[in-house]
């Protein structure tokens, strides 16, 4: 774990942003072969990772300052100037709306780009997560005595008990009458979202899927809400209504997307289906 690799002045940088870096390009690399594998027009692939990049980046942090909107409202300056602080789902939900005026406005039918886009998704998120481990950004979870439970005494949120007080609260909570440890362990929770990805990543590139259909897609948003959804209970984000988090209850609003998108562009190319054969009839 080493949040800064290299410093110059003023000039640094941070294992964060050079494993986002990493991710954005493995996402380019995976969604560039599928572009070609099903002959897209990768003129417009471009175009989805510039907006994909800006929605990320602009989505992820907005939605973790609404999450963490008291502490934000004490700490202006150093909460939006930190370094650590990225809420993945604020950030798809703005890229993938981003994307979708970007794909409309070129003609081009959505749901065959999404489900070319999905392993790009996965791969991207599986080493970003990578890069919240690296550099200890306090994405980590609860306070654990599992073995491959990590801390991060010199991370961008350190886990010494000295310098974190939430955690010394949640052990308290935890694992009543033990000793304070110096520096707390806890659930390393980006490794488990980061392998649950890799796993999907396989059955996204493995399965003969029917593009366009939007099944793959909607796999994807189903696997990745389930997963997220049920880490988001050993994460250390706040809970908001009726005890669930902000996440979750995005969470939630995807799965539900991913049981309705299928079915709606079934029902959306059956309609054309018909239309197009009572068109023939009457020519005929």
């Amino acid at each position: 774990m080493c949040p800064i690799l290299f410093q110059w002045g003023p000039l640094r940088l941070g294992s964060y942003g050079l494993l986002l870096a990493c991710a954005f390009l493995s996402a380019i690399y995976i969604t560039n072969r599928q572009f070609r594998k099903y002959g897209a027009d990768e003129a417009i692939a471009w175009d989805i990772y510039l907006l994909a990049i800006i929605g990320g980046m602009v989505g992820s942090r907005g939605l973790y300052l609404i999450e963490v909107w008291q502490l934000f409202m004490q700490k202006p300056y150093e909460i939006f100037f930190s370094g650590a602080g990225f809420s993945v789902n604020g950030g798809y939900i703005l890229a993938l709306f981003l994307c979708w005026l970007r794909i409309k406005w070129a003609g081009e039918k959505f749901w065959r780009m999404a489900d070319l886009c999905a392993p790009g998704l996965a791969v991207g998120y599986a080493v970003g997560r990578i890069g919240c481990i690296t550099a200890g950004d306090g994405c980590y979870g609860l306070p654990s005595m599992l073995p491959w439970a990590m801390t991060f005494p010199h991370g961008l949120v350190s886990t010494l008990s000295a310098k974190n007080a939430m955690l010394v609260r949640l052990f308290k909570e935890t694992y009543p009458g033990l000793p304070m440890p110096e520096d707390i362990s806890v659930h390393p929770t980006p490794i488990y979202e980061s392998l649950s990805q890799f796993i999907l990543l396989g059955i996204l590139l493995k399965k003969d899927w029917e593009i366009g259909t939007a099944k793959r897609f909607s796999f994807f948003l189903g696997w990745f809400s389930i997963s997220r959804f049920f880490v988001e209970y050993i994460r250390l984000n706040p809970k908001s209504w009726l005890g669930f988090t902000t996440d979750q209850w995005l969470c939630a609003g995807l799965f539900l997307a991913a049981i309705v998108i299928p079915a709606k562009v079934r029902s959306s190319a059956a309609l054309t289906d018909n239309f197009t054969e009572k068109g023939a009839v009457k020519e005929s």
